[in-house]
């Protein structure tokens, strides 16, 4: 620091120096969180897609039918969405005679998904797809799983245990609610099915049980260390892996990185419209970039809200 400069200066440029040392610790954090959740990053990137797309990579062969294939079938016959809707209208009527039914002409009918049917042969599945719209069709056939659960003991499909330990968590849930400040008269119901996993031997040979809370439902099957995935189906149950399960295992913890990732995401947003905000050139640009991002956030926000509005998915 040059001795010549008047003392007012000093206090601006440390101010300097600690924004600069923030900025730095932020571009640092931005970084060195992106390498370590990198993994989870192209997780999530990549499962995304296979959860848009089932035909992205898929472990089934795909056949395409065209409509014009199906022209001299009964799916030629399907209602289209707005016939349908006046049929269904025109039953309603017919079962709520003192009640006024009409369409609503603003909001056209939609189909929410695809027509599926699964046909299980000789250890294969075929799963067909009716799209309703373009009357097109098409079918996936999925090979033979390659570790199959193998059922042990299948004489046995429910088990009674006394104290029914499903009747004593119900029993617990009034001191719940007293505890909670909660009076009520209704009568509880479960919610659910949480289960018991654990490895067991029978005649020597290790076994998985699942048991059922909720109804004593048993499952037995043949352990071998697989875990009955194909490794597409593995990889998307990871992605919509959620919740956090009693104990402290593999799930928990992979819960943990699940919160990571949440945090990590908006910290990069945070301190990636930091850095972008430090570069002057940039500013009126990413200001449109992002101003239109708001704007097309707001457009699909109310969009996907009228559509869960109008069908509750």
């Amino acid at each position: 620091m040059n001795s010549n400069d008047p003392p007012a200066s000093k206090p601006i440029r440390r101010s300097r120096k600690a924004r600069s040392k923030v900025l730095m610790f932020l571009r640092r954090v931005h970084l060195y969180i992106g390498l370590f959740l990198l993994p989870w990053v192209f997780l999530y990137g990549a499962t995304g897609a296979l959860l848009n797309h089932v035909g992205l990579f898929p472990e089934a062969a795909m056949q395409q039918v065209d409509a014009s294939e199906l022209a001299d079938s009964a799916w030629a016959e399907f209602p289209d969405q707005n016939e349908l809707a006046e049929q269904v209208v025109d039953a309603m009527r017919v079962a709520a005679p003192e009640s006024s039914i009409e369409l609503n002409p603003d909001h056209p009918p939609e189909f929410t998904n695809e027509i599926a049917f699964q046909i299980e042969d000789a250890g294969t599945r075929h799963a067909v797809h009716l799209n309703p719209v373009d009357k097109s069709a098409w079918v996936a056939t999925f090979p033979e799983n390659r570790e199959p659960m193998e059922p042990v003991l299948q004489e046995i499909q429910r088990v009674e245990i006394d104290p029914n330990p499903m009747g004593i968590a119900e029993q617990t849930i009034p001191s719940v609610l007293s505890a909670a400040g909660i009076e009520t008269t209704k009568t509880s119901e479960p919610l659910g099915w949480s289960k018991l996993n654990f490895l067991a031997n029978v005649d020597g040979e290790p076994v998985r049980v699942t048991y059922v809370l909720r109804d004593g439902h048993l499952d037995v099957t043949r352990y071998t260390g697989e875990d009955g995935y194909s490794p597409r189906a593995f990889f998307v149950r990871l992605h919509t892996s959620h919740g956090q399960p009693p104990h402290w295992n593999g799930r928990r913890f992979w819960s943990l990185f699940i919160d990571a990732m949440a945090i990590a995401m908006v910290t990069w947003g945070a301190t990636g419209l930091l850095m972008w905000w430090q570069i002057k050139r940039t500013r009126w640009i990413g200001g449109i970039v992002i101003a239109i991002s708001v704007v097309t956030a707001s457009v699909m926000f109310f969009s996907m809200m009228s559509f869960y509005a109008t069908t509750k998915l």
